[in-house]
């Protein structure tokens, strides 16, 4: 008995490493399951894990990156596009939509860079179309590189909370008064209008309006009342697919009427307004000249591009839905690309609205345009804080014209960490503003640095989140930030040393936070005795969990560069040097070494980063595996790693030998046929 329960349990120990690894197949299978079940996000991750064990199945990655693309997780799917960024050929438009998603991060520099290589390499059809598109691209990402500097700074913008934003996309803010506003969100299976209530300056949990007609089929949503508060006005849309997409699921608009305390039961609009096959949504109406004039986004049929504005008009004596046929708004309005969500401030005969077909900044960015009906004056980008890197529409003023609202999917200081889904943001003017800005200078000369590029972090009890990453070409950064909360600036300048600090924002009496940053050239300020060691209690990324961060690289003091000593036991690799790159695009750096290249997946345990490595100084470790260098050529510093490890179980149990030895902010570092490839989690 005791010898078969040895027996039984020596196999499952040795079956224990083989049910911890999945195969390539298996895991593709896992991504397809969880994509016919709606989870996207799943299935990214799966697509991504499969890409990883089989590198030749582009399309793996490929339909990760895809996935990404539309949950707009525009740095992962960065990530995934970038190993097939220039196969179009394979993969249809694929360097546009790398280079798209650069945007919507606020890579701008790099963005400018991909669109140019894409359009230089593309040989398909519609070339002609697809320069003028990357032209407007490229002048967007200009557009955004210069919004810091001219942002409105009368414009406060906050999260309402809770009671309006959830963890699900929130949308269509529609102001009854004030304190009372309509807005959509998809929390529970299917997009719904509830109703906020001001309190307090808190907004309430959002809830269904009192005596709202009960819709039984299909999302419901994309509320606007008529001026005199008798008509309300929304879309009833598919759910066919799993996950709500506003632009993409097809709608129709329909119409409740206010009898006495109660609403109608809907009705739906002519079929020349919601034309069979094509979608019409985003209702807006406003009262002129005795008519009631609806505005609306559709792709119907005589348009001039994807989704454009339209507005039709019905008789205000007349009770009835008799509008006239839909007019298109115009080219000065409308592009090859999408035009949305329309609001007009009749007082102001001003339009609003979103659009990706106009220079923007990111993808949607809300415009405004002076006119009426079909003559209109070239719309205007509203530019930072309203517009921001990502999508950013449904903008609203309240009725006294004051504020308003507007959706975005930005991630916002202190309160929205992801752009994976919309929130809706309030804006007032003359409001208390909180900026958080700086310049940065040359330590030495004292001349001011050009291009610098400015990490933000919020630090909480339970470390740093990093908020926002963006590239400045004048030497100096703002940021829009909340009161009340504990920041972290991060400058980094070619061929500089990075330099940081921390802020605390709660001065009740103080609107703009920051200080001046003296950056040293990279070499400078030697006589140090001893470099070193970049471990848990030196590491300039404290707390830091961002999946963006690959390593802690600069060590908190000047080096000096001692000439390494050979020691017994360290294996100091006699092999011919070579140069090589990291195909990860966050840690995209250029480095030197001798170390083997081996085919196939393994792994390394990067131990520190050192201005100048001494061998002597990893002599504990030395038994654990060979001691292997990386050179960053751009840095001036050695990465220290500890290899090669052929299967995931035997790496992570070096590491753990590794941080028992006292290196306890040690990782795992993946390479696939000798090629750097990042971080594993």
């Amino acid at each position: 008995m005791i010898r078969n329960y040895l027996l039984l349990l020596l196999f499952l120990t040795g079956l224990s490493p083989a049910l911890e690894a999945q195969s390539w197949r298996s895991l593709r299978k896992d991504a397809e399951q969880a994509y016919e079940e709606g989870d996207l996000k799943t299935a990214a991750e799966k697509y991504s894990e499969a890409y990883s064990k089989k590198r030749k199945k582009e399309e793996l990655t490929y339909k990760a990156g895809e996935i990404y693309y539309a949950l707009r997780d525009y740095r992962n799917a960065v990530e995934a596009y970038l190993p097939v960024k220039d196969k179009n050929d394979d993969f249809p438009l694929v360097g546009l939509k790398y280079a798209r998603c650069l945007k919507q991060d606020g890579q701008y520099d790099r963005a400018v860079t991909a669109f140019e290589e894409f359009l230089e390499g593309y040989t398909g059809d519609g070339k002609e179309i697809l320069e003028e598109i990357i032209r407007v691209e490229i002048v967007g990402c200009k557009f955004g590189m210069e919004a810091p500097a001219n942002a409105n700074r009368e414009l406060n913008i906050a999260l309402p909370g809770d009671g309006i934003n959830s963890e699900k996309e929130d949308f269509a803010p529609f102001p009854i008064s004030d304190n009372e506003l309509y807005f959509s969100s998809n929390q529970g299976e299917r997009a719904r209008i509830f109703v906020s209530e001001r309190d307090n300056n808190k907004w309430t949990e959002g809830e269904a309006p009192r005596n709202f007609p009960v819709i039984q089929k299909g999302h419901f949503c994309n509320s606007a009342m008529s001026p005199d508060g008798n008509r309300i006005y929304f879309t009833v849309c598919n759910n066919d697919d799993k996950n709500w997409n506003d632009v993409k699921n097809r709608c129709e608009i329909f119409i409740s009427k206010r009898i006495g305390s109660q609403w109608s039961q809907p009705e739906r609009l002519p079929d020349y307004i919601n034309t069979q096959g094509v979608t019409a949504t985003h209702p807006f109406v406003t009262h002129q000249r005795g008519s009631e004039i609806l505005y609306f986004t559709s792709n119907r049929e005589g348009g001039l591009g994807g989704m454009d504005l339209w507005y039709a008009s019905r008789d205000l004596g007349i009770d009835n839905n008799d509008f006239s046929f839909p007019v298109n708004l115009g080219p000065v309005v409308n592009t090859l690309g999408d035009e949305i969500t329309p609001f007009y401030d009749r007082e102001n005969q001003v339009l609003y609205f979103a659009s990706n077909g106009h220079v923007s900044m990111g993808g949607f960015d809300i415009f405004q345009s002076t006119g009426d009906e079909v003559s209109w004056s070239q719309p205007d980008n509203m530019g930072m804080p309203v517009n921001s890197s990502a999508d950013d529409y449904f903008y609203i003023l309240n009725p006294s014209r004051n504020g308003g609202f507007f959706t975005s999917n930005r991630v916002y200081a202190g309160g929205k960490i992801t752009t994976a889904h919309e929130d809706i943001f309030e804006f007032s003017e003359g409001g208390r503003r909180v900026v958080l800005k700086g310049n940065v200078y040359d330590r030495a000369s004292g001349d001011p640095i050009g291009a610098i590029t400015v990490r933000l972090f919020e630090v909480g009890p339970n470390g740093e989140s990093e908020l926002r990453s963006q590239n400045f070409g004048e030497g100096n950064y703002a940021f829009d930030i909340l009161p009340n909360r504990q920041f972290r600036v991060e400058v980094s300048a070619y061929g500089y040393r990075p330099g940081s600090y921390r802020v605390n924002a709660n001065d009740e009496n103080t609107y703009s936070y920051g200080q001046p940053i003296f950056l040293e050239k990279e070499g400078q300020g030697l006589g140090i005795p001893e470099p070193p060691v970049i471990d848990e209690n030196s590491d300039p990324y404290p707390g830091n969990t961002s999946p963006d961060r690959t390593e802690p690289l600069e060590p908190e003091e000047p080096v000096i560069n001692y000439p390494p000593e050979p020691t017994t036991g360290i294996n100091m690799n006699p092999v011919p040097p070579y140069r090589t790159r990291s195909q990860n695009p966050n840690d995209n750096y250029e480095y030197e070494t001798t170390a083997p290249r081996h085919t196939g997946t393994y792994y390394k345990v990067q131990i520190a980063a050192v201005g100048s490595f001494d061998p002597a100084r990893f002599s504990n470790i030395a038994n654990l595996g060979s001691i292997q260098t990386e050179f960053i050529i751009a840095r001036n510093l050695n990465r220290v790693m500890l290899a090669d490890f052929f299967s995931l179980p035997d790496a992570r149990k070096a590491l753990s030998d590794v941080k028992a030895k006292g290196y306890s902010s040690a990782y795992l570092i993946e390479y696939i046929d000798g090629e750097r490839y990042g971080r594993v989690r």
